[in-house]
């Protein structure tokens, strides 16, 4: 062989193996190319069927929500959602052949399978379908989180066959006492105090919060459930649109732990805008002040079993000419002929009770009649014997409904010591708590600039609450005769009083202010250079209809020094009663293998 003829060979050689080279790039580029091609429509088909996936939970969640919301406070078993709607084609128009099944299905028959809610425990292990999902871990009477599992099981169309997605969520029904806040606000809350004025504990509206004074500070976790406001609301005339317009200041907050937007808390897991109707007939579903009314027969009743006067273990009512029924528990009339616990309560509450005694409230321009109850008779009577769950409902129900007309109202007097276990006392009217209340005695330490004890050495403070139409406190010094005075002789003598409040209140509007939380208890004496200590949590959940004076009259109050903290034993110890908040959340979401 000659050179020339190896130097072909070679050549030749060289080429074959360069078109080789080539020819297994060019593969290789053709199946990567299409390699990620298809993994590019898997991901994406996989995102799309993600997508479905969470739009089906949000529907399941909006009736998830709904059963859970028409049982109020008790948690769901499973089966309970076994006939919730299935996702629709209306629901997803761009998803061809669209179809939802409730059982699991791997044959790609549907496109939305294995569609439920299930109960779980903690942990997130399914339980029965019939048996109620326990708390969350560390939970009590008082918080509570209860867990439900929903799936949505999602197969779509891709590149070799059909794709699923497994989509879950963990819905979560939390159970919180009102009484865990500091000030809870249903509606539009407003705190603009003059004097420094310094919250302690939580603070939350399900409404809009206005905060327009520099003098405010929160020290704690504050929420709104809509929408938060450096200035003043509409209807206060400080207001841009007012007749007084007024240059807001920004409250003070923990540096890293501003104002912020949170879930609405809803009583009894029940929405206002659904259940409460004012323009139909039926008057148990006008607001939550039903909660302080005793039901009208004949009709449905959606706060049924929640009312102080259904819960209420001693039931009385005082008519126009001041006679008393009282009733236990059950609801049965309760007299000198009773016998046992029910002639206890007879004795006890006929002779705590005084009738007929007016004072004047200048914040309503008239004179209002009470009844006046001693505690310390109620106390007496438990340590000997006498036996009921805590709760008193008293009522005068002469009173003028639509606040025009007859004032009536409940006083409570002699309150220093609470029995113990506690004592909630509810009333559809206004309630004036005179002196001191729950401190173990005249004179606290906290009368004494130690704000930090608000009770006598020895005595324990007793969850107590106080519900009412609109709560007054009258100072140690209060006196009857000086009621119609000028204010120069109503003047309060230090006082403390240590309690929850649930009350209503007169709202900002036609240029007149609300007050603000900072009068949520009303005055009606010269403060000045006094102080009140409070203990305790105050909320709102309807408006007065008793006591509908608008606040800023004059010959009324001046303002007292506020000491006011929130009770932090609230979160362990409530008040006899059950009265519990709502929240619906959508928690923790993963794919399932």
């Amino acid at each position: 062989m000659n050179l020339k003829t190896h130097e072909r060979g070679t050549a030749i050689m060289v080429v074959l193996l360069v078109v080789a080279i080539l020819t297994v790039t060019l593969g290789i580029a053709v199946e990567y190319t299409a390699t990620t091609h298809r993994n590019v429509q898997r991901s994406t088909s996989l995102q799309n069927a993600v997508a479905i996936g969470d739009g089906a939970l949000d529907i399941l969640f909006g009736y998830w929500r709904e059963v859970c919301r028409g049982n109020t406070n008790l948690p769901m078993p499973t089966n309970s959602f076994a006939a919730v709607p299935l996702p629709t084609s209306s629901h997803f128009p761009n998803i061809s052949n669209f179809s939802a099944t409730r059982t699991p299905d791997s044959t790609g028959g549907h496109t939305v399978s294995n569609y439920q809610v299930q109960a779980v425990d903690p942990q997130l292990n399914v339980i029965a379908s019939t048996v109620q999902p326990p708390p969350g871990i560390g939970q009590s009477a008082n918080a509570a989180t209860y867990n439900y599992l929903a799936s949505a099981d999602v197969m779509i169309p891709a590149l070799r066959g059909n794709l699923m997605a497994k989509v879950r969520r963990v819905f979560q029904k939390q159970q919180l006492s009102p009484w865990n806040w500091a000030i809870f606000y249903l509606d539009l809350l407003e705190i603009h105090p003059g004097p420094p004025f310094t919250v302690t504990g939580w603070v939350h509206t399900n409404g809009d919060l206005y905060t327009g004074h520099n003098t405010l500070t929160f020290a704690d976790k504050t929420t709104y459930g809509h929408d938060w406001t450096i200035g003043f609301a509409p209807g206060d005339p400080r207001n841009p649109l007012g007749s007084g317009p007024e240059t807001p200041g920004s409250p003070t907050w923990p540096s890293n732990l501003p104002p912020a937007l949170d879930v609405a808390h809803q009583p009894f897991g029940l929405d206002s805008t659904r259940i409460f109707n004012t323009t139909d007939s039926n008057p148990n579903n006008d607001s939550y002040h039903g909660l302080i009314e005793q039901a009208v027969s004949g009709y449905s009743d959606p706060l049924a079993g929640s009312r102080y006067y259904d819960q209420a273990g001693v039931k009385i009512t005082i008519d126009n000419s001041n006679n008393l029924t009282i009733r236990n528990g059950g609801g049965m009339v309760v007299s000198s002929s009773s016998t046992g616990n029910d002639l206890k309560i007879y004795q006890t509450f006929k002779s705590a009770i005084t009738t007929n005694q007016t004072i004047q409230d200048n914040r309503e321009t008239s004179s209002v009649r009470l009844a006046t109850l001693d505690v310390s008779k109620i106390t007496n009577a438990i340590s000997n014997g006498m036996n009921f769950n805590g709760i008193v409902y008293i009522t005068d129900t002469s009173a003028a409904a639509n606040g025009v007309g007859a004032k009536r109202g409940i006083r409570l007097k002699n309150g220093t010591v609470m029995p113990t276990g506690g004592l909630t006392i509810a009333s559809g009217n206004p309630v004036f708590i005179q002196g001191d209340y729950n401190t173990g005695g005249a004179n606290p330490p906290s009368n004494s600039g130690n704000y930090s004890t608000p009770q006598v050495s020895g005595y324990t403070r007793q969850p107590s609450s106080v519900i009412a139409d609109a709560v007054y406190i009258l100072s140690n010094a209060w006196s009857d005769s000086n009621s119609s005075a000028g204010l120069s002789s109503r003047v309060a003598s230090n006082t403390t009083v240590n309690t929850a409040i649930l009350s209503g209140i007169v709202p900002s509007s036609n240029n007149v202010y609300s007050g603000g939380a900072e009068n949520f208890p009303r005055f009606l004496e010269t403060w000045t250079g006094k102080t009140l200590t409070y203990y305790g949590s105050m909320v709102e959940l309807y408006l007065s209809k008793q006591a509908i004076g608008t606040w800023g009259k004059g010959n009324v109050y001046d303002p007292p020094n506020r000491q006011w903290f929130f009770d932090k034993t609230f979160r362990v110890y409530t008040p006899p009663g059950s009265l519990m908040v709502y929240s619906y959340v959508k928690g923790q979401w993963f794919l399932a293998q």
